[in-house]
């Protein structure tokens, strides 16, 4: 008999054990599954951010601006222009990393703002701000143009000149450090309806191509970042609109960078 209950408790063991082993395999299936779909999200994202890069607007509105000055004799602004314009697209089509120099990205974001100036014929101003080194600091490609571009075709207006700032700072928590960066405008401000599906993290209409940018910008944020990056938009009570981005860096990587 208590031969008979010793086996009967080793096969019930064995179940057990066999139940178990039977979950944990289904589990490591699942994870698989799970790390399987999201390298086919992020490349996803990857190509509908690779898409965006190419505006065949922009370059038309450049290519018009250059042939506009050049009836005008106006050739040292085609010197300009045509320079100004080479830089930006070179930018865009070597940004195939997932991150950049933050300084470099500010650059970009500075010949953006000029060639825009040339074609709305100063009904803008802009002013960029940053007290700390940017050596280290880095941030994926694009995204500071993405808000600024939104900034420029919803906020610019021929009534009243539209001022954009761009600001950068750096914030030490301990031993983590955050960019903190912030674009405002002094426009008509965002949509109450669309500032309402940021703030909780609804999707955009995207039809006639309206906000495609800054959805595939927020998603790839929450991907690189793992979801520790921070956006917030909103309507300041003086007027305009205010995109505020913290991102984490490596405070390792900024200590190399600077030694």
């Amino acid at each position: 008999s208590e031969n008979l209950d010793f086996m009967s408790s080793e096969i019930i063991e064995l179940e057990q054990v066999n139940s178990q082993f039977k979950h944990l395999i289904e589990q490591i299936k699942k994870f698989k599954i799970d790390i399987y779909e999201q390298e086919l999200e992020k490349q996803r994202i990857q190509l509908d951010y690779m898409k965006l890069q190419i505006n065949p607007h922009f370059f038309l509105n450049c290519l018009t601006n250059i042939y506009s000055m050049a009836q005008m004799h106006m050739f040292k602004e085609i010197e300009y222009m045509s320079l100004s314009t080479s830089k930006y697209f070179r930018y865009i089509f070597q940004s195939v990393d997932h991150v950049v120099r933050l300084e470099d990205e500010i650059e970009h974001v500075r010949i953006y703002l000029e060639i825009q100036k040339h074609r709305y014929r100063d009904a803008f101003s802009y002013r960029i701000e940053y007290k700390d080194d940017l050596a280290g600091l880095t941030i994926p490609p694009l995204v500071l143009q993405t808000f600024i571009e939104n900034a420029v075709k919803y906020a610019v207006s021929r009534d009243q000149e539209l001022q954009i700032r761009l600001s950068v700072a750096l914030v030490t928590e301990g031993e983590k450090l955050y960019t903190v960066i912030q674009i405002s405008d002094t426009g008509p401000g965002f949509p109450m309806e669309v500032l309402d599906k940021l703030a909780n993290g609804k999707p955009l209409d995207q039809s006639e191509g309206k906000h495609i940018g800054i959805m595939n910008t927020m998603q790839r944020l929450e991907l690189l970042y793992h979801h520790r990056a921070q956006v917030e938009f909103s309507n300041p009570a003086g007027g305009g609109a205010c995109v505020s981005l913290t991102l984490p860096q490596a405070m390792q990587d900024i200590r190399r960078e600077i030694q």
